[in-house]
C-alpha cells in the first residue's frame, strides 16, 4: 500500500481507493466506475501477471472497430504436475478455446475478468452482490449492441487453486455467478459449460478440440465431471438460499 501511496503523490493522474472493509467486488468496481472519465477502462484481478505487450494488444483489437465493446486477455496457466495441475489446464483449455471460437463467430456475449479492456460507453453499475463482473458486464454490452471479443496475442498469468477442494469452492461460486447474470439479463453467458447444455453438439465440438490438442487430459475428465457434478449441485443450493451469496470471495492462501 504504501508503494501505492507513493506512486500517486508522484502522478496526480493515479486515483487510489481504499476500502475499510471488503463489501464485495462489484461494490469496489461501481467506485471505480463512478470515477471513471476516460473512454476506456481496464480491469485486472489482483491476483493476475498482464504479460508482455498484453494492453498493446488489447487497445489495438479495441480500436479496430467502434462497436466491439470489450476486449479480453487470455488466461494462461503456470506449469505444474499432478491431478489438480492437469484437471486445471483441461478445463482453462477447454474455455480458452471456447473463447477464440465464439470470438471468430462474432456471438459471445461473454467475457472472463482476469484482465479485460472494456468501453465505458458499453458498461454500466452492477447490481449488488453480482459475483462474476466480466459476465454480467460483457452481457450488458452485448444487449447494448457491442461485440464482446478475445485476443488471442494478450495473454495474462494467473493463479489457480492448489486443492481439489478449492477448485470446487471455485466453481461453485462461479456458476452461482453465472446464473445471475441469467436472471439479471434474460440470457445466459456463453461459456463451455452453458454450450453443453443449450448447444449440445457444439459444446461437444469444442471438447473434443481440447482434447484433441491435449490428450493427455483425458485422464482428468473424470475428476473434472465430478467437480462440475458437486458445484453445479453446491450453486443451485446457494441460488435457493441466498442471492448475495459469494458476493465477497473466499481467500485462499
Amino acid at each position: 500500500m504504501s508503494c501505492l501511496r507513493e506512486l500517486q503523490e508522484k502522478d496526480d493522474r493515479i486515483d487510489l481507493l481504499v476500502e475499510g472493509k471488503r463489501n464485495g467486488k462489484a461494490d469496489a468496481i461501481n467506485k471505480i466506475l463512478g470515477r471513471i472519465k476516460s473512454p476506456l477502462v481496464l480491469f485486472v484481478n489482483s491476483d493476475a501477471r498482464p504479460q508482455p505487450g498484453a494492453l498493446a494488444k488489447l487497445l489495438s483489437s479495441m480500436d479496430s472497430d467502434e462497436r466491439i465493446g470489450a476486449v479480453a486477455a487470455v488466461p494462461e496457466l503456470e506449469a505444474g504436475e499432478g491431478l489438480v495441475s492437469l484437471l486445471l489446464h483441461f478445463m482453462w483449455s477447454a474455455h480458452n478455446n471456447c473463447s477464440v471460437v465464439l470470438n471468430h463467430m462474432n456471438v459471445s456475449n461473454h467475457s472472463c475478468d482476469e484482465m479485460v479492456l472494456f468501453r465505458t460507453s458499453a458498461v454500466s453499475l452492477l447490481p449488488q452482490g453480482i459475483v462474476n463482473d466480466g459476465a454480467f458486464l460483457a452481457a450488458m454490452a452485448r444487449l447494448r449492441g457491442y461485440s464482446i471479443k478475445v485476443s488471442t496475442g494478450a495473454r495474462v498469468r494467473i493463479k489457480t487453486p492448489r486443492r481439489i477442494t478449492e477448485v470446487i469452492v471455485q466453481r461453485r461460486r462461479i456458476l452461482f455467478g453465472h446464473a445471475q447474470v441469467w436472471r439479471k439479463v434474460g440470457t445466459p453467458p456463453r461459456t463451455i459449460e452453458s454450450l453443453l447444455f443449450l448447444s449440445p453438439a457444439t459444446g461437444m465440438r469444442l471438447l473434443v478440440a481440447t482434447l484433441a490438442r491435449r490428450p493427455r487430459a483425458m485422464l482428468a475428465v473424470p475428476a473434472a465431471l465430478a467437480c462440475e457434478l458437486a458445484a453445479t449441485l453446491m450453486s443451485i443450493l446457494d441460488t435457493f438460499n441466498s442471492s448475495k451469496a459469494h458476493a465477497v470471495w473466499r481467500r485462499f492462501r
